[in-house]
């Protein structure tokens, strides 16, 4: 008698094995990842917080194909990626929207590189431009937008090339505290309705909560995973949580974990 199998598991949206790079430095070899491995599963928010130069912009540019490992390997969707490039969104600090450009051109820029006709990609890009925060700014320009609305274009951008992977280095970085939080919360409404996979890069501990699932310390350089923590705060969140447990003792421990590692870069600079 023949018995059911159990279904196998979707593969990871994004998977890590043994990731190594090393650059060129005054004739030298420098190491900046060292052994980097994780999954990162459909729908899933997850951050990489470490000391600055430990190599978390490297890795996001690894997945983005721009760069190539020295050692090992990465899938996207379930697929090696021999490469990965044109595969996944990427939404860097800068927002780099062309100054020649309306809002809604640069929005629509990235249907245009893929090929879509300019009337349809404007037409796709001011069908969203009300849930993006941008209702009436369509035929402005960059130089007269505010730091949040500029971010807000970028990531329109990134959303319309239709990648179910989205990177996100430092996106939020340049803003004031008060515009940061209020885009935080915006990018988990949108997260949650676009079902998007996300990866991001943050100095800011607290940004990596509120927002993930899951949150990776790097340690110094070389960048290897230190410790992985588990985020179990219910969603949906805001950022009442921010004072109350257990964000305060999730939020010690990745400071402690960070503050070890920081130091260990300052001992050890060109380790």
């Amino acid at each position: 008698m023949s018995t059911a199998r159990e279904p196998e598991s979707p593969p990871s949206k994004v998977a890590l094995q043994g990731i190594r790079k090393e650059f060129a430095y005054k004739g030298r070899r420098l190491p900046v990842l060292d052994s980097v491995g994780f999954d990162v599963q459909e729908g899933e928010f997850v951050s990489i917080i470490g000391p600055s130069g430990c190599g978390k912009s490297t890795l996001l540019n690894i997945i983005a194909g721009l760069e190539e490992p020295t050692e090992g390997s990465l899938w996207l969707n379930g697929n090696l990626a021999h490469r990965p490039l044109g595969q996944v969104g990427y939404m860097h600090q800068k927002d780099l929207l062309l100054p020649w450009r309306s809002v809604l051109d640069n929005a629509a820029l990235g249907l245009e590189v893929q090929g879509v006709p300019r009337a349809q990609a404007r037409a796709r890009a001011l069908a969203l431009t009300e849930r993006f925060g941008l209702k009436g700014f369509e035929r402005e320009y960059p130089f007269a937008l505010s730091g949040g609305m500029r971010q807000r274009a970028a990531f329109l951008r990134s959303v319309l090339t239709g990648k179910d992977i989205l990177l996100l280095d430092e996106p939020f970085g340049a803003l004031d505290a008060l515009t940061r939080a209020q885009m935080q919360e915006w990018l988990l409404e949108l997260w949650s309705a676009f079902k998007k996979t996300i990866l991001l890069v943050t100095h800011d501990v607290e940004e990596a909560l509120f927002l993930s699932d899951r949150v990776h310390v790097f340690t110094a350089r070389p960048g290897r995973i230190s410790l992985t923590m588990e985020v179990g705060l219910p969603r949906p969140r805001n950022h009442d949580l921010v004072t109350r447990e257990p964000f305060i003792s999730y939020k010690a421990q990745l400071l402690t974990a960070i503050r070890q590692e920081s130091l260990s870069a300052q001992e050890e600079p060109w380790r």
